[in-house]
């Protein structure tokens, strides 16, 4: 253990330890607290969210990797180390984490909070299944290291608890074996019900290390099965940047990138985010090669979207960015549903084994409603991801629809998202009687805002006007779109902001 770097991690946590409890303190009723990070939110744009309100607690500091260690295959770090950052320095052992987010700016602390999942999962769960232990700031300012045997039912229910727990602070999670590069191999299958055999074959043989795929339509179902192989193995070196990487599977058989490459190869195009901004004029090689470092990027893109709501809102409601986990076996009769309903592409798709058996008494995690789960015996979930939806329909709320479709097939839907659960059916798919058990153990003053109301504000408020809130907001233009100067569809769209 590296005693130095553990001891300026020590007062930093005290530091903001003492923020939190001169809060609690302090705090009058309904006054909320909201963390202030180096690292831009990768919840989906909200710019109507009232967290933007919010008195802030600087966690800024919690950016270092305090310990790799190659003998016990673990990593000690702080929370708002990003997955890029940690990829890179695990790798110089030849080792990452189970689970590495798509994105580079995720941080290891929001992957345990919002439930992150990677090509991995299908093997090793989410990023905080590899988690042994966790400390974090509760809302009352003490600190409290938690893991299966320390605080356990705090330990489980920080995951997917989105910040309305505690605040957490330093992780410790297990990696593994990895080369310098990736081989992948692009299978196509003609209906979704041979895609869906193909994984689950590769899931029972455990024969391959990475599984993730992408759906181009109904007919077009692209598999993308991916090993680490050594840099001799590899004839040459993808990297996608001029190139786009959905598009790309769409069209290739094989493919070789660096690890790094591949842990992040969505994020040039934030997934394929980048094409609902001015008219997928991003997608153009010759602009990308003109203008794509200042807005390629999962950070600019987000940066972007939040500041300027318009790009992500063309239809009059908020586009639908979502995740939805759904069982295996009830995942053609979602899928049917989905070409019905939405039929838009492409849609990412990411095997996930549930871990079982988490805390005594719960067969799935405990932070789920078990009267809801305990029919389910599959393992095996399937997260469908829908990035960029258009809702079209007016006076139809697509996202209400996926929320009442996730909870009959006995699914769930991420809540980084835009969420309008009625109450009830919330708790249906979430434990209430747990999490309102730790809540007043961790947070008594609710200075985090509870899980329901952090996440369903939507179901509060009116109409946001998007104008009046950038304004609020006082946020002027980024360095990263000072282009529009020598771009002029750019500069159009930003001045119609009026």
């Amino acid at each position: 253990m590296n005693k130095e770097k553990l001891a300026i991690h020590k007062r930093k946590v005290e530091t903001i330890s003492e923020m939190v409890r001169s809060a609690y303190d302090n705090a009058k009723p309904g006054e909320y607290f909201s963390l202030k990070k180096a690292s831009v939110s990768h919840m989906a744009p909200q710019p109507d969210n009232p967290k933007y309100s919010d008195k802030p607690i600087d966690v800024r500091s919690l950016t270092d990797i305090i310990e790799i260690d190659p003998d016990t295959r673990t990593c000690i770090a702080e929370a708002g180390v990003t997955f890029v950052s940690l990829a890179r320095e695990t790798l110089k052992y030849g080792l990452v984490p189970q689970c590495v987010s798509e994105l580079k700016g995720i941080t290891i602390g929001g992957a345990v909070a919002g439930c992150s999942v990677e090509s991995m999962s299908f093997k090793y769960g989410g990023f905080f299944d590899s988690c042994e232990e966790i400390e974090i700031v509760t809302g009352t300012g003490d600190i409290m290291v938690c893991s299966k045997s320390d605080n356990p039912e705090i330990f489980e229910m920080l995951h997917g608890s989105f910040g309305t727990i505690a605040i957490i602070t330093l992780l410790k999670f297990k990696l593994v074996p990895a080369k310098k590069c990736v081989r992948i191999d692009y299978i196509r299958y003609d209906t979704f019900s041979e895609y869906l055999d193909a994984i689950k074959q590769h899931y029972e043989k455990q024969d391959i290390e990475m599984m993730d795929g992408l759906i181009f339509s109904e007919n077009k179902n692209v598999l993308c099965i991916a090993s680490f192989v050594d840099e001799e193995e590899a004839p040459y070196k993808n990297k996608y940047f001029l190139d786009i990487y959905y598009k790309s599977a769409m069209k290739r058989k094989q493919d070789f990138l660096s690890t790094t490459d591949y842990f992040f190869r969505y994020d040039a195009d934030c997934h394929w985010s980048i094409r609902n901004f001015a008219g997928g004029i991003f997608e153009n090689k010759l602009v990308r090669w003109l203008v794509g470092p200042f807005i390629l990027g999962s950070t600019n893109v987000l940066k972007a979207s939040e500041r300027f709501p318009f790009l992500t809102k063309k239809g009059g409601e908020p586009d639908v960015i979502v995740d939805v986990f759904i069982p295996i076996k009830n995942a053609e009769e979602f899928f049917n549903w989905y070409l019905e309903l939405f039929d838009y592409f492409p849609v990412w798709i990411v095997p996930y084994r549930l871990q079982k058996e988490k805390l005594e008494g719960y067969k799935f995690y405990p932070w789920l409603n078990q009267e809801m789960v305990s029919p389910i015996e599959d393992e095996l979930f399937i997260d469908f991801a829908i990035y960029g939806f258009e809702q079209k329909r007016k006076g139809f709320n697509y996202y209400k629809a996926l929320e009442e479709k996730v909870y009959e097939l006995r699914g769930m839907k991420t809540l980084i998202t835009h969420n309008y659960y009625e109450e009830d059916l919330f708790w249906k798919v979430y434990n209430k009687e747990l999490y309102d058990k730790v809540k007043e153990r961790t947070d008594p003053k609710n200075l985090f805002r509870e899980l329901y109301e952090k996440t369903n504000y939507k179901k509060k408020i009116e109409k946001t006007n998007y104008k009046k809130k950038t304004k609020r907001l006082k946020v002027g233009i980024p360095r990263s779109l000072y282009f529009h100067k020598y771009f002029p569809l750019w500069e159009g769209m930003l001045t119609s902001l009026g």
